[in-house]
């Protein structure tokens, strides 16, 4: 009927992780500018990266700038992995673990 060939890829599933959506708020005793400067650095890429975080959206709140607000996706689990792995450099940047 069709004379077109094609492939058909077989997927497996069982290797493919599951995409959570995340989103913290915490807050920051630099600027959020400051703070930005920082998210956006190659070095925060490569660190998110290497635990495939995907930012979706950083903002923060209008009656109080110091409180930040981000949503990440990522395979389950990898946020608290990366927290883990980089709380030094997280610190190092005025993130104020205690309000997360």
């Amino acid at each position: 009927m069709f004379d077109i060939p094609f492939n058909i890829k077989k997927i497996d599933y069982y290797l493919m992780s599951r995409k959570i959506t995340t989103v913290i708020s915490f807050k920051i005793e630099s600027t959020f500018e400051e703070w930005v400067k920082i998210s956006d650095s190659k070095e925060a890429y490569l660190r998110n990266s290497a635990f495939d975080i995907k930012p979706l959206f950083r903002g923060f709140s209008k009656d109080n700038p110091k409180k930040v607000i981000c949503i990440h996706q990522a395979p389950e689990g990898n946020i608290q992995k990366f927290v883990q792995a980089n709380r030094e450099w997280i610190k190092s940047h005025k993130v104020d673990f205690s309000s997360t």
